[in-house]
């Protein structure tokens, strides 16, 4: 008989009252049944605590944790769900996805691996792209389309250091945490060092690229995750403070690639926050360098550019 490991469902939450309903119904209507639900709150503004409350006392539930005051970051949520879990896998469900009812049973039986020593520690399915009401938008497969082959149009299992050194240091090629299972055993201390529990934009890909790094990879192509882009999410990008940050962590994410070594944060960001004071003079200097066509500017591009050449990244 199969084993049937036990996953540990958290559910990190903040202003998605819309979605909830439809979220929570994809979790508890699994077809695979032995998880637990760890539902958080990271002091939304809106209805969603009144909703998560009705949920307090379903037999799934094992803990509701509501937040007084916002974390700053989602994964301090990340780290205190997986505190609490007692799974022998986690899921990340984020709170405005959602998934088809046989998402676990699909997954479970990548745990294990045939052709490879050890099993999978980290899995994880293809998805959808969906808008705002639930509509497909593309698969997500076109997210790797850069890479030829592109691997993901079927289902894979590979070590998680080739996975790291083929694709995951190229770019984020685990996209949604909603659309992943990973093994509890897998985080250690290390794995939310200081630099990731500072993060906003890019800490889950430094996160994939920790675990990856101990275990083998699982990937099942059959789109099974629906992956929610709307005007009220944290992973659009769309105002200058959000576009720097991003800047910063990602030069951090390629200098821990490069080096094994993450670099120093505060002063990557020192630095940039410096260039801004100069704007004038630094675009002038810049435009020259790169050679950027007034007609054609783009501000962060440059900072892009810029931070590859001085930091080399």
């Amino acid at each position: 008989m199969m084993h049937a490991p036990q996953v540990s469902v958290i559910v990190p939450n903040y202003n998605h009252q819309k979605f909830l309903p439809k979220r929570l119904d994809s979790i508890f209507n699994q077809t695979y049944q032995n998880f637990e639900v760890i539902l958080m709150d990271d002091a939304s503004s809106d209805e969603s605590v009144k909703i998560l409350k009705n949920y307090n006392n379903h037999p799934k539930v094992s803990h509701l944790v509501i937040n007084a005051l916002n974390s700053g970051s989602p994964f301090h949520q990340w780290k205190k769900g997986i505190d609490l879990a007692i799974g022998e896998f986690i899921w990340i469900a984020e709170s405005d996805d959602y998934c088809d009812y046989n998402f676990l049973e699909e997954l479970i039986s990548l745990t294990r691996s045939y052709n490879l020593k050890h099993e999978n520690g980290v899995i994880y399915s293809q998805s959808y792209d969906v808008n705002e009401y639930g509509e497909i938008i593309k698969s997500r497969l076109d997210y790797t389309a850069d890479f030829d082959p592109n691997i993901w149009s079927k289902t894979f299992k590979l070590s998680g250091k080739d996975f790291i050194d083929k694709y995951l240091k190229v770019k984020n090629v685990i996209p949604n945490a909603s659309a992943v299972l990973f093994k509890k055993s897998l985080v250690d201390k290390s794995t939310f060092a200081l630099n990731l529990l500072n993060m906003r934009m890019c800490g889950d890909w430094l996160f994939w690229i920790r675990l990856c790094n101990k275990t083998n990879v699982g990937f099942l192509s059959k789109p099974l995750n629906y992956f929610r882009g709307h005007d009220y999410s944290s992973r659009i990008h769309d105002t200058k403070d959000k576009k720097i940050n991003r800047l910063i962590e990602e030069s951090v994410i390629r200098r821990y690639l490069q080096t094994n070594k993450v670099a120093q944060k505060e002063e990557n960001e020192r630095l940039l926050r410096k260039w801004f004071q100069l704007q004038t003079k630094y675009d002038l200097i810049m435009g020259r360098i790169f050679k950027i066509g007034s007609g054609k500017y783009d501000y962060f591009r440059l900072l892009k550019e810029f931070l590859i050449y001085k930091l080399n990244i």
